[in-house]
């Protein structure tokens, strides 16, 4: 890693002042800085890609600033600043790592004969991410104009490859940032659970209608029977209703057939046009013998099987 030597100071403390020459005594060799009586030295053995692998402290983000010779531009340090604070007077063909807070960020460069204590002038918003290296390229032009770039990493990377990492005199710390609340996770809804409610039963109703033989007219006595129906429909304007007829085993099973679809929709039209039911209610089946309740082998059974029946359904 970058080894930072020991800063010496001499003070030149003389009866007389210091002079001007040691005043204005500059020295810029490839290792070896020093202004006036301060001496720094850059020794650096880490390679870029092992630096930048690096951990990151938590709640903040990396970012490498790096400057390529500049064939076109005024070979001085460029001063960069993050948040209005001073970083790094990057030299040509040079770079730096600097951890600073996560989320917005303002990135500035200067070169150092410009520097006028207004470090926000040039300055563009960045947002940074926690645990992320970000890459910015400095320039400066023939004019002395710097400017702030973000390049990708691959080009950073094989940039970087033939540049040293810069040690200054000024010790950087990891900003003492916020720790980053993640937000609080969303209620998770309990599950709920449709019932499908269970369907109505409706009940059935038998009439008691007694037909005269080989009949089907429906006598008015027996209308009382077929009100039953019209009320309950009535009650129940959600449900439609089958009138099913029945016969006993006597005479042939065509002939029960037709007998008994007469019958029931003999029913079907006194519902109708009696106790107005709307006909797309009603609906009107004849079995025959086909469904008997009941033996036909004696009268009793016989007079059970003959019988008709309102059967309900939702519509």
């Amino acid at each position: 890693m970058a080894i930072l030597r020991p800063v010496t100071l001499t003070l030149l403390l003389a009866s007389g002042m210091v002079s001007q020459a040691q005043a204005a005594r500059i020295i810029d060799e490839a290792n070896h800085k020093a202004v006036n009586q301060v001496h720094w030295h850059k020794v650096d053995n880490i390679a870029a890609k092992d630096r930048l692998n690096q951990a990151i402290p938590d709640n903040t983000a990396s970012v490498v600033f790096l400057r390529k010779l500049d064939k076109d531009g005024l070979q001085t340090s460029a001063n960069v600043a993050i948040n209005d604070r001073f970083q790094v007077s990057l030299q040509p063909n040079n770079y730096s790592q600097i951890y600073t807070c996560v989320g917005s960020n303002q990135i500035s460069a200067e070169i150092t004969g410009h520097k006028n204590n207004d470090l926000l002038k040039n300055a563009n918003l960045y947002q940074l991410s926690a645990n992320t290296t970000y890459f910015f390229e400095i320039d400066v032009d023939a004019k002395g104009n710097a400017t702030v770039s973000p390049i990708s990493q691959n080009t950073a990377m094989a940039a970087l490859e033939n540049m040293a990492y810069q040690t200054h005199q000024i010790t950087r710390v990891v900003p003492n940032c916020p720790v980053i609340q993640p937000p609080a996770p969303k209620p998770i809804a309990a599950p709920v659970t449709v019932v499908a409610p269970a369907p109505i039963q409706y009940e059935s109703i038998e009439l008691k209608v007694l037909f005269d033989n080989d009949k089907s007219l429906v006598k008015p006595n027996y209308y009382p029977e077929v009100k039953r129906v019209a009320d309950f429909m009535a009650r129940h304007p959600e449900v439609s209703a089958t009138i099913e007829g029945h016969t006993d085993s006597n005479a042939s099973d065509s002939y029960n057939l037709k007998l008994s679809q007469r019958r029931v929709d003999a029913v079907k039209q006194i519902l109708i046009d009696k106790f107005g039911i709307e006909s797309s209610r009603l609906n009107a089946i004849g079995y025959g013998e086909s469904r008997p309740i009941a033996t036909n082998a004696t009268a009793e059974g016989r007079q059970q099987n003959r019988r008709v029946v309102a059967v309900f359904q939702a519509n």
